[in-house]
């Protein structure tokens, strides 16, 4: 607070406060008297400038250098190191060395305008073969639980979702593939042999085991499959997956569509004939996986393996759903016209495919062309061509509806949501008349496929209102795994190596790169002057890995409240849908590492395994006891299912995805309202 101690002091402050705003008035004044009586001038502007040109300027010639290099710097996020760049060895495009002549009977080539016997003395070395290590995960997670409460009515039960019943339906799932699939992923040769190995322990288990007793579970083992199979029969054709769509989401499918047509005309009406409607579509889900892989890796048409060689061929398919649904009150006529129409289908094909560009060359009976020398490749240590892909897709769809007649035309949709994982690779390679290799041959292709829905609903009805009757649809799902492994694996194997196989190999070993002689009198190769052959020290390690999982929760609760007044007079049409959900897996291996008919030689054992499994599991309450009940669940399951945010990630090859709350977390009217 500010005083003063006497009337005088105070009398001067304020007099200086009226001087100031006295003189600040007074230079107002003068300021403006000297703007008012200042004439009016013309704008000072200042010369226009003047610039000469020429219609057809003179540029001086300067030095062209028409081979400039420029490399771009490397992108790189901000605190990562940059990313380096790929060396592309153009030796793999084009062999700049001496090749040998090979007959038109040949696809190498032709040299038909080569005399017979007029070839260089070698060897001759050629380039080596492509090794390519590919591992990829994709993963989808949504979660878009909604709440839609229309009026002042509340749900009678907020907690409605089942999570033990989810639990004990993915873990009866997973319990078909989860010796197959619990593996990490192989980091090199040692580990893709163990794997191998593993899978041939599972393969044995799996055809005498409980798991061929279960109902639902077919299992077909074998040294090789051939044929196609759906849902455990082997049938000569099978569906199209068009045909097999939901049919709200083949409604949707724009390019099926016929073109609208758009007019408008005036009319009049009266508000009292309007009855409005709801429509609500809580279901429609949408989830794909799909892979195409193809591995064209050292093709050959024979090969020569010192050790042991090792082909599985596995499809392992799982159809798990839960479609109970509760009809409560004014819904509990409508449970005979709902029953549970999920479609489930597993489809396998193993098709064992001779490349048609291939042929024996002996069968064509020509003995002028034999082989004099060859192109000789070597790689030193082990060779590992490995492609290991895994695709996830995790919703969580648990939408509560309560609603109420309106008068109005009103759409709710709080699902129809999308997820897709899609992958294309296609390993491409050079092509050699003979493959040795000193080690093990390990030649896979392993596919699995999941699929888990719990889509138990629950409906009821408040208030005034009666029996429902409009429109409902609370199923109509379809689980869909396709999977097809095609090989040209057409070749002949024989235990044990002919003399001048093992000359190759020996000699090989040593450092002697000459042909053996008696590669020239060896029917596998008449028609063929020059061999390109391939030698590898070590072992082979061929490994192609499918994976793909889709887990879907898409239980609904729907409330449908009346308020009395408009219980006698209301003509609102409903339409209320909780299914129509598609899950969809689709892979396809193209393993081509051998082309033709001819023979090839193992020195070691010979072991072909096939297996095909093939699960539909229908959801029920979890028992008390009984096979099962302990089996635990897979870490993405249990991540999708997990209430607790700080669950720690568990120390495996697969990152756990954290879902808070699946079941009682709200997304209130987001968008569901058009």
């Amino acid at each position: 607070m500010l005083g003063f101690s006497d009337q005088i002091s105070e009398s001067i402050a304020h007099f200086v406060g009226y001087f100031h705003t006295s003189i600040e008035a007074a230079r107002a004044r003068l300021e403006y008297r000297e703007f008012k009586i200042t004439p009016d001038a013309d704008p000072h502007f200042k010369d226009i400038l003047a610039i000469d040109t020429h219609a057809t300027p003179q540029l001086p010639p300067v030095f062209s250098d028409t081979h400039i290099d420029y490399t771009p710097v490397p992108w790189a996020p901000v605190g990562l190191p940059s990313m380096p760049w790929v060396e592309v060895n153009l030796d793999e495009i084009e062999i700049g060395m001496h090749r040998l002549p090979h007959t038109p009977t040949h696809p190498h080539g032709s040299g038909s305008d080569v005399a017979h016997g007029v070839v260089e003395e070698g060897p001759y070395f050629g380039s080596g073969a492509s090794e390519t290590s590919m591992v990829l995960k994709q993963t989808n997670h949504m979660q878009d639980n909604d709440v839609v409460i229309m009026g002042n009515r509340m749900p009678v039960n907020l907690d409605f979702t089942d999570d033990a019943g989810f639990a004990h339906l993915s873990s009866q799932a997973f319990a078909v593939s989860e010796s197959f699939t619990s593996a990490a992923v192989p980091g090199n040769g040692a580990e893709v042999a163990q794997f191998f190995n593993d899978q041939l322990g599972f393969i044995h288990a799996a055809a005498t085991g409980p798991l061929a007793a279960t109902p639902g579970v077919t299992v077909i083992t074998g040294p090789a499959i051939d044929g196609l199979f759906v849902n455990g029969e082997q049938v000569t054709s099978a569906p199209g997956i068009s045909q097999s769509l939901p049919d709200f989401i083949k409604a949707t499918d724009h390019d099926a569509a016929q073109p609208t047509i758009v007019s408008s005309q005036s009319i009049l009406t009266d508000g009292s004939d309007l009855a409005g409607s709801v429509t609500v579509q809580a279901g429609a889900n949408l989830m794909v996986n799909q892979v195409v892989l193809t591995s064209l890796d050292a093709i050959s048409g024979h090969f020569a393996v010192a050790g042991n060689h090792y082909r599985i061929d596995a499809i392992v398919q799982t159809n798990a759903y839960s479609d109970s649904d509760t009809f409560e009150n004014g819904f509990a006529g409508q449970q005979s016209l709902c029953q549970p129409s999920t479609n489930a289908m597993n489809i396998a094909n193993f098709v064992h495919q001779a490349d048609s560009t291939g042929g024996t060359p002996a069968s064509s009976g020509d003995t002028t062309h034999l082989p004099q020398n060859w192109q000789i490749t070597v790689i030193n240590g082990d060779l590992l061509q490995m492609n290991w892909i895994s695709q996830y897709s995790f919703i969580s769809d648990n939408d509560m509806h309560v609603l109420n007649a309106t008068g109005s035309y009103t759409t709710i949709t709080t699902g129809a949501n999308m997820s897709m994982n899609t992958a294309t690779f296609a390993e491409l390679c050079n092509t050699y008349d003979l493959v040795m290799i000193g080690g093990h041959y390990y030649d896979g292709n392993f596919i699995f496929q999941t699929n888990i829905l719990f889509d138990n609903d629950t409906l009821t009805t408040g208030g005034a209102a009666g029996a429902y009757n409009g429109k409902l649809s609370t199923s109509d799902n379809l689980l869909w795994n396709a999977a097809s492994i095609q090989s040209g694996d057409a070749t002949n194997w024989v235990t044990g190596i002919p003399q001048h196989y093992q000359d190759a190999l020996t000699g090989l070993a040593s450092g002697n790169y000459k042909m053996p002689d008696g590669f020239g009198n060896d029917p596998n190769f008449h028609g063929i002057e020059g061999l390109r052959a391939l030698y590898i020290t070590g072992s082979v390690y061929d490994l192609n890995y499918v994976e793909q999982v889709n887990i879907l929760g898409d239980s609904d609760y729907v409330a449908h409240y009346e308020d009395s007044l408009l219980a006698a007079t209301s003509n609102t049409q409903w339409d209320i849908s909780t299914g129509s959900n598609a899950l969809v897996n689709i892979a396809a291996i193209v393993d081509h590492d051998t082309h033709g008919t001819g023979l090839s030689y193992v020195g070691g054992a010979l072991y072909s395994d096939a297996i095909l499994i093939q699960a539909e599991i229908i959801g029920s309450q979890p028992p008390s006891t009984g096979p099962g009940q302990g089996q635990p669940l897979a870490n993405e399951v249990v991540a999708f299912l997990d209430h607790d945010a700080d669950a720690s990630t568990p120390a495996d090859h697969s990152t756990s995805i954290h879902v808070p709350d699946t079941s009682h977390s709200v997304d209130v009217m987001q968008t569901v309202l058009s």
